[in-house]
């Protein structure tokens, strides 16, 4: 997640080392920091190859700062939103992790949301400018995990508007700075959209060096897909290829079963409401 004061943040200030090996800062209370050195380390190293980083920024620091709770967090990173596990400064390479935020849809757990955030970054260094937030939120949650039933439940969620043709890529970059729903709809269709896009590593990798190239996002999109993005997304919505798979795992069993427990529940809370007013309407 891009920080919302302009530079890549989910929604995801660390100790300066000498080495060129990305650093980590500690934090109190302390956290075990080991599992995620190795992450950090490996997707550094895998972005750098999937976005085709060159080699001198691949190898510049990245600095993560990784904190409990809230209450820890730095006095630049106040304007971090509630609902967000991560953020990360691009430009400085400086990446926020809060663990008690980890977990809820669409940050994972603190190894995804660190990939997540560490893809903001070498996209960034990719590229060597800003790209919009429909691609760079997009590739982040594909760097971060394959297609969830998460994302299937919350790119649902936006299926009456897409329906209806009331959602567009503008829609779509306004809600990031929405409320916590709206990003949720929002992560899960730059997500679906982009991995329609890119079937596979190679088809990323040619796109990202077009756009180094061309030194624009939009011109290396009409010149790969022969539109534009607002086009091709309002094409994809409208036509939606992901459908059938959606509608697969929403009839799925797991599914149906909650759904039946929640009609079960929502029963009993009228009926006990019900003999309540009843009790209620009886003479003392």
């Amino acid at each position: 997640m891009r920080a919302p004061w302009g530079v890549a943040a989910l929604l995801f200030a660390g100790l300066l080392l000498p080495s060129l090996r990305p650093a980590f800062a500690q934090t109190k209370p302390p956290v075990a920091l080991g599992g995620l050195q190795s992450v950090l380390q490996s997707s550094t190293r895998e972005l750098c190859r999937l976005y085709d980083v060159p080699p001198a920024l691949c190898s510049q620091p990245v600095h993560v700062r990784v904190i409990a709770s809230a209450s820890d967090l730095p006095a630049k990173w106040q304007s971090f939103p509630a609902y967000a596990a991560g953020a990360a400064e691009p430009a400085s390479g400086r990446i926020l992790i809060d663990l008690s935020r980890c977990g809820p849809y669409p940050f994972g757990d603190a190894a995804q949301t660190l990939r997540h955030e560490v893809s903001h970054v070498m996209l960034y260094r990719a590229l060597g400018y800003e790209p919009p937030r429909w691609l760079d939120e997009g590739l982040a949650m594909r760097a971060s995990g394959d297609w969830s039933f998460s994302d299937s439940v919350y790119a649902t969620l936006a299926l009456p508007y897409v329906a209806r043709g009331s959602w567009s890529l503008q829609r779509v970059e306004a809600d990031f700075a929405g409320g916590e729903g709206s990003v949720r709809r929002s992560y899960a269709l730059v997500k679906g959209f982009v991995r329609d896009l890119f079937p596979d590593d190679a088809s990323v990798t040619a796109f990202v060096v077009e756009a180094r190239r061309d030194g624009s996002v939009g011109e290396a999109f009409r010149r790969r897909f022969g539109v534009s993005p607002e086009a091709a997304f309002r094409a994809w919505a409208k036509n939606m290829p992901w459908w059938g798979r959606w509608l697969e795992e929403a009839t799925s069993p797991a599914v149906l079963w909650i759904a039946v427990t929640l009609l079960f529940l929502l029963a009993a809370a009228a009926a006990w409401r019900r003999r309540r007013r009843k009790y209620e309407a009886l003479p003392d």
